[in-house]
């Protein structure tokens, strides 16, 4: 099952950590990724993805829940038709053990 933060689209110059509600692993060699779907309005397309996906609301961020790349293309699919700018992406900017 993947699981895949819906998190609002922001500018690549920000360089802020995006809120995911979970905290980053003690140890993580060089860098740390999260993959996500960046949405241009959350609110929107949680209510659009909940009649044919499964999402789980935590305190921060709902998650989307897919069985692989299928479920993500047809999820972006349904999005897009509801004219939601979407995408998956790297979610948490700048951050490097080193």
């Amino acid at each position: 099952m993947i699981r895949l933060p819906l998190v609002p689209k922001s500018t690549p110059e920000s360089g802020l950590v995006r809120p995911t509600g979970e905290a980053l692993p003690l140890f993580y060699m060089n860098d740390y990724s999260r993959i996500g779907l960046w949405v241009s309005d959350c609110a929107s397309a949680a209510r659009i993805l909940q009649d044919r996906f499964t999402l789980e609301r935590g305190p921060e961020v709902a998650e989307l829940l897919v069985d692989g790349w299928p479920g993500i293309v047809d999820a972006m699919n349904l999005l897009s038709e509801a004219g939601i700018a979407c995408g998956v992406s790297d979610i948490v900017d700048q951050v490097y053990q080193g």
